[in-house]
C-alpha cells in the first residue's frame, strides 16, 4: 500500500520587503531611537539599558497612509517601549491619539492632520471628499438591498 506525499504549499511573505529597503528600515529605525535617546515617549521608559523593554521606532502616520513619502522620514517616528507599541497602543485607542497629537505638536510644532497631508497631499479630506464617499457608499448600499 502506498502513501500519497503530502504537498507542501508555498507561502508567500504578507510583504515583500526588498534587501535595499529592510536597509534602509533598519536605518530610520536606528535614527529615530537614537534622537530619542532610546526613551519611550509614551511611558518614558529607558529600553537602550533594559533588555526587557527593548523599544521600537513608531510611524506616527502608518505606512500604509503615507507611502514611501512618509515611511523613511524621520520626523514621521518615535520610539515606543514593547509594551506600548504593542499591547498599549491597541487597548488604549483614545489615550494614545491624545498623546500622539500633543507629541506631534510639541516636537514638531504642527498638528497631525497637516503631518497627514504632508504625505499624501493628493488626498484631500474635505466636506466634498466625504460627500463623495458617502454618495458611493450608498450607491453600493442600494445595489445590494
Amino acid at each position: 500500500m502506498r502513501r500519497k506525499k503530502k504537498k507542501l504549499k508555498l507561502r508567500s511573505p504578507k510583504f515583500k520587503i526588498t534587501p535595499a529597503k529592510n536597509k534602509l528600515h533598519i536605518a530610520w529605525s536606528f535614527v529615530v531611537r537614537q534622537r530619542d535617546s532610546y526613551i519611550c515617549q509614551w511611558c518614558l521608559s529607558d529600553g537602550k539599558h533594559n533588555s526587557n523593554t527593548k523599544n521600537h521606532a513608531h510611524h506616527i502616520v502608518a505606512r500604509s497612509l503615507c507611502g514611501n513619502n512618509g515611511a523613511f522620514d524621520v520626523d514621521n517616528g518615535m520610539t515606543l517601549c514593547f509594551h506600548c507599541h504593542i499591547d498599549r497602543l491597541k487597548a488604549e485607542v483614545d489615550e494614545y491619539i491624545k498623546f500622539r497629537d500633543a507629541w506631534v505638536m510639541a516636537n514638531l510644532g504642527i498638528d497631525y492632520q497637516t503631518m497627514r497631508e504632508k504625505y499624501r497631499p493628493f488626498i484631500k479630506f474635505t466636506e466634498e471628499f466625504y460627500e463623495l464617499k458617502k454618495q458611493s457608499l450608498e450607491y453600493v448600499y442600494q445595489q445590494q438591498v
